[in-house]
């Protein structure tokens, strides 16, 4: 018995659906691999004026309205605020949060987890994925797993008319979701809510919080409705 694989067809609501959800995993990459800038503040506030269903959430109206708010005259010093934010978080050896998941993890269950790393780069090598890393960052950095969602995203939409490619990516996802982001993410946006006032970090932390939960919610029954027809 053969297993017959057809290009899919998306409705205009599942092309919304993944062009949304590649679009929130960019965002949140963004803003998590570096200080923001005031090239990267202006481009957010376009596109998610642009695309509002990547703001649906409590985090992404948060974020939203902040953007939105910033008046034009200050808004160098406020990147620039944003940006002294990002190190105080994330930067050098003060840095208040891990942003590794090996790192984040270890603190919690033990020198164990620091094996992830090794899972995660291979995952990376197994989908034929090489990040140009010019920070030297580690392969468990929260942006570059974020990264590795939106490219595995994008991969979707553009290989629908190769079943068995698509589905296969839906398969990395959820297995990435589960194994890996779910397990530190959730934490990781906790801990970075109580140690900042900044709307932009809270907003972002909150959206992390809140999407890769129904992300996977959504992920998860779409692949099972998208079974090959036996012959």
């Amino acid at each position: 018995m053969a297993m017959l694989f057809k290009p899919l067809v998306y409705t205009q609501e599942q092309v919304e659906w993944l062009e949304t959800r590649g679009m929130v995993y960019q965002l949140l990459m963004d803003f998590l691999s570096r200080p923001p800038r005031m090239s990267l503040m202006a481009q957010w506030r376009r596109k998610v004026a642009q695309y509002p269903k990547a703001g649906a959430s409590k985090g992404g109206r948060r974020l939203m309205a902040y953007l939105e708010s910033i008046p034009e005259a200050k808004f160098r010093s406020v990147c620039h605020q944003e940006a002294k934010e990002y190190d105080r978080l994330f930067s050098g050896r003060e840095a208040i949060i891990p942003s590794c998941e090996s790192l984040f993890r270890s603190r919690r269950e033990g020198g164990g987890a620091m094996a992830c790393i090794a899972e995660v780069r291979q995952l990376y090598m197994d989908n034929a994925i090489v990040f140009n890393m010019l920070n030297g960052e580690r392969d468990d950095h929260i942006a570059l797993e974020l990264e590795f969602m939106a490219v595995l995203a994008e991969g979707m939409l553009a290989k629908a008319n190769l079943q068995q490619s698509c589905l296969a990516l839906a398969d990395v996802q959820i297995r990435f979701l589960e194994e890996h982001l779910l397990k530190w993410a959730q934490p990781f946006a906790q801990e970075l809510m109580q140690a900042t006032e900044s709307p932009l970090f809270i907003g972002l932390a909150e959206m992390l919080d809140e999407f890769l939960v129904k992300d996977l919610a959504q992920l998860r029954p779409w692949r099972e409705s998208q079974q090959p027809v036996m012959e």
